[in-house]
């Protein structure tokens, strides 16, 4: 049996602060022109409602995510959740999201990466599902990252956005589909270019170095795709369609030229929402969906960075 991507789903927060207003509303020294021209992000969605919480829209994405499967939540065996914005320190936020969906028999963790949150969770979900010891696991980002925001420092809080999505793997014995093979990568030595405080701590904003980031997602996202591919008997041609962690479209340009991918092989929609860490590539997939732009037996490729330093690729055929 392989896992395949049974189903994604979303929630988008109904609020969409544009780049004008947002400078505007918390008072920075930016406007629409410099945020375009430097990171792509013509707008991003909030959370405006302080009573809804991430596991709150973890649990709209799930549910999402199970209906347009056609399952029930009893089918669900598993979840796997990652947030930079749990609501509690613990428990995981994958055990409120169990809760609220009603899967009693589901195991129910977190793993904590940040914004590279998807390979590893993804590569840990189908490696089970591979193993026999699930059929169906729900891996769900959530982050309402608006309350983690320095809003003093243009230079981070024009970046993020709050959203949450879910993707749904599942077990098939269908060989032209699932998942295909993985590289997973990290560098401790870099965890002081972006992380965040335990919440509550004196200074509990998101801190970021953004020229270290980007030089090193720019070199090791191109890196751990080839990797990827390697380990899979793949090669760059093989790839339809290139998912990235949706942070800044000078990296995503950047990482695509370094792998010589065509624009048109390369999922982009960070100008509509923003970096939304966990949720950034199921956002994408979701979206790449809904335009066509996947058919049956495509090869996806979908790589992140995240704090730690992590980062990783995984591979799936649609």
């Amino acid at each position: 049996m392989n896992a395949i991507i049974k189903s994604v789903g979303v929630y988008l927060p109904e609020f969409i602060a544009k780049n004008d207003d947002l400078a505007k509303s918390k008072g920075l020294d930016t406007n629409d022109e410099w945020i375009r021209s430097h990171t792509g992000i013509a707008e991003r969605r909030f959370v405006k409602d302080d009573n809804i919480l991430t596991a709150d829209i973890g649990y709209f994405a799930a549910k999402n995510a199970i209906e347009r499967a056609c399952i029930s939540p009893d089918e669900i065996d598993g979840i796997i959740a990652g947030s930079m914005t749990p609501d509690k320190q613990f428990p995981a936020v994958a055990c409120y999201i169990q809760a609220k969906l009603g899967c009693g028999k589901a195991f129910a963790f977190d793993i904590t990466a940040a914004c590279g949150f998807i390979p590893p969770a993804l590569n840990t979900a189908a490696l089970m599902i591979r193993s026999g010891q699930a059929k169906n696991i729900l891996v769900v980002g959530a982050e309402i990252s608006s309350r983690i925001m320095d809003w003093s420092d243009r230079n981070t809080c024009v970046l993020f956005g709050d959203a949450a999505a879910a993707i749904l793997l599942s077990a098939s014995d269908d060989p032209s589909r699932g998942f295909a093979g993985s590289a997973l990568a990290a560098d401790g030595n870099s965890a002081n270019i972006l992380y965040l405080n335990t919440l509550g701590a004196k200074d509990s904003f998101l801190r970021m170095e953004g020229t270290a980031v980007y030089k090193l997602a720019v070199s090791e996202l191109g890196a751990i795709t080839q990797k990827a591919l390697e380990n899979a008997g793949l090669s760059l041609s093989d790839i339809d369609i290139f998912i990235p962690h949706q942070a800044n479209i000078r990296i995503i340009q950047s990482v695509g030229k370094r792998l010589g991918l065509p624009a048109e092989k390369v999922m982009v929609n960070v100008d509509k929402y923003g970096n939304t860490s966990s949720a950034s590539i199921p956002i994408a997939l979701y979206e790449a969906e809904q335009q066509g732009r996947l058919k049956p037996g495509m090869l996806v490729a979908m790589a992140a960075i995240g704090g730690g330093m992590n980062w990783g690729c995984i591979l799936f055929r649609w």
